[in-house]
């Protein structure tokens, strides 16, 4: 006797998830409800797959969200920084780029969500904090050297990158639809433009 299955089950069963299907799922979670909400068995429902496939991928909830923070650094601070350097722009260009961030496209407030969700956590784990502290370290050394390529000195480059980053930050937490004049004229400001 042959048993059949339902091809909505035959196709269930066939998706494999990657650790990364996890993870942004995970992150997704973390920036509309904050860390205490990324859990195994929920992740598993809203994915429509069982927690064995977490499971295959993750050694437990600990390891999702060690992965998670990683990710969000490569996302949010390396692939930024990578892919400006990969431009033939100026470093006035690349500092403009990076202040535009907050009015770069629609995912900009899923990001600055994520960026305060994150935040918060650091604010009571360990690991987040150094995670958030090794990115604010990298995102700074990275104005400092944009600036200085400016011709800042150093004292100088450090305060005006740390005012930019600052602005940044508070820009993706308040941006308002009607905030692009005074965007621009802190954007002249920041720059020295």
């Amino acid at each position: 006797m042959v048993v059949k299955t339902s091809t909505a089950r035959r196709t269930k069963e066939a998706r494999r998830l990657l650790a990364e299907d996890w993870i942004a799922a995970a992150l997704d979670t973390l920036a509309v409800s904050g860390v205490d909400a990324v859990r195994v068995e929920s992740l598993a429902r809203d994915l429509s797959v069982t927690k064995g496939s977490f499971y295959w991928h993750f050694a437990d909830r600990s390891a999702l969200l060690s992965a998670m923070l990683g990710s969000w650094r490569r996302r949010a601070t390396l692939a930024i920084i990578e892919r400006l350097e990969r431009t033939e722009e100026s470093p006035r260009d690349r500092l403009r780029g990076l202040i535009r961030l907050p009015f770069a496209s629609s995912r900009s407030a899923k990001g600055a969500n994520l960026e305060l969700a994150i935040r918060l956590w650091a604010k009571r784990d360990a690991a987040a904090a150094a995670a958030v502290e090794e990115v604010d370290q990298q995102r700074l050394a990275y104005l400092v050297s944009l600036l200085r390529q400016l011709g800042l000195a150093d004292e100088g480059a450090r305060m005006r990158a740390y005012v930019t980053y600052a602005y940044i930050i508070a820009e993706g937490l308040v941006s308002r639809p009607d905030s692009a004049g005074l965007a621009e004229t802190c954007e002249r400001w920041l720059i020295g433009a």
